[in-house]
């Protein structure tokens, strides 16, 4: 997954505090031009069951931000949000889906481990005292998903034979598009993609 654009600059903000932050909207490797934390997910893959035993996702609060900002986990699997920057954070799930909302202090002898719904959009998180925290957070009722990583690489494993729409979105501005793919069986399905914009 390349980005092939113009890379918008980063974002300064100022703190309550005086510290400067740089925020990246697109996060692209200069060499490969890989672009990080964009979402591939089959959107018509059969649902399987709620996991019971896997290890949480974790979100750190980190020097002033979400980290990562983007993750996404299957039915089942914990996310586990951390503090540990030297001042109150606060995490705020926003969704539709009233089961996937609350608000609520993390510390950092006070983590918090969360097992959402699966949901369509992305759960939003942010932070009520530090407006520009933000993170996403995809639950998905399926394995077959993957976040691209700093070289813009994402793989898919063990997806069954079969015709198959592949979304794919980058949540921080809401570029998505939808590619069909066929997997066969005992072989490997490759795709090389670019966005040279983020408008949809």
């Amino acid at each position: 997954m390349r980005f092939l654009g113009t890379v918008p600059p980063p974002k300064t903000i100022m703190t309550s505090d005086g510290q400067v932050i740089s925020e990246l909207e697109l996060v692209v490797e200069p060499q490969t031009q890989g672009l990080r934390y964009v979402v591939a997910v089959l959107e018509n893959a059969p649902v399987q069951p709620r996991l019971s035993r896997a290890p949480a996702v974790l979100v750190d609060q980190r020097e002033m931000m979400f980290d990562p900002p983007v993750v996404a986990v299957q039915h089942g699997q914990a996310v586990r949000f951390e503090n540990n920057d030297n001042c109150n954070h606060s995490v705020i799930a926003t969704s539709p889906n009233t089961e996937n909302q609350f608000s609520l202090f993390v510390t950092a002898s006070q983590p918090y481990e969360r097992v959402f719904e699966p949901q369509k959009q992305p759960i939003e998180i942010g932070c009520s005292l530090h407006a520009w925290m933000k993170a996403w957070i995809f639950v998905v009722p399926h394995p077959w998903f993957a976040v691209t990583d700093a070289k813009g690489r994402f793989k898919l494993e063990n997806v069954p034979p079969g015709r198959w729409k592949l979304l794919l979105r980058h949540p921080q501005t809401g570029k998505q598009e939808r590619h069909e793919i066929e997997v066969r069986a005992g072989a490997t399905t490759t795709l090389n993609l670019d966005w040279k914009s983020v408008k949809n």
